[in-house]
């Protein structure tokens, strides 16, 4: 079995577009790292088109990695990653065999 203890599962977005941060989560909702960007944000972009939108989970916890003020305030996202691929995949497996 592959270990993937250091994969991300899901990303975190908090904050407006323009002042936001990004922060990568396994599948075991553990903390990984916070997305460093360039200015032209192309990194957390690629991600985005690796995943789909999903609640936040709740064994998911930001206590000690997001402010408590920031948390209440700021708008938050949290996407699955892989999740649209494999969806995407999914579909085209039943289009082909219903075909």
């Amino acid at each position: 079995m592959k270990d993937r203890s250091h994969s991300a599962k899901y990303l975190i977005l908090i904050g407006p577009r323009t002042a936001r941060r990004a922060l990568l989560f396994n599948h075991e909702h553990r903390y990984l790292s916070e997305v460093i960007d360039d200015q032209d944000g192309l990194m957390v972009d690629a991600l985005l088109c690796s995943g789909i939108i999903c609640e936040l989970p709740g064994a998911l916890h930001l206590d000690g990695i997001v402010p408590a003020a920031q948390l209440a305030t700021a708008p938050l996202e949290c996407f699955e990653l892989g999740a649209a691929a494999t969806a995407s995949r999914t579909l085209e497996t039943a289009d082909a065999s219903s075909a």
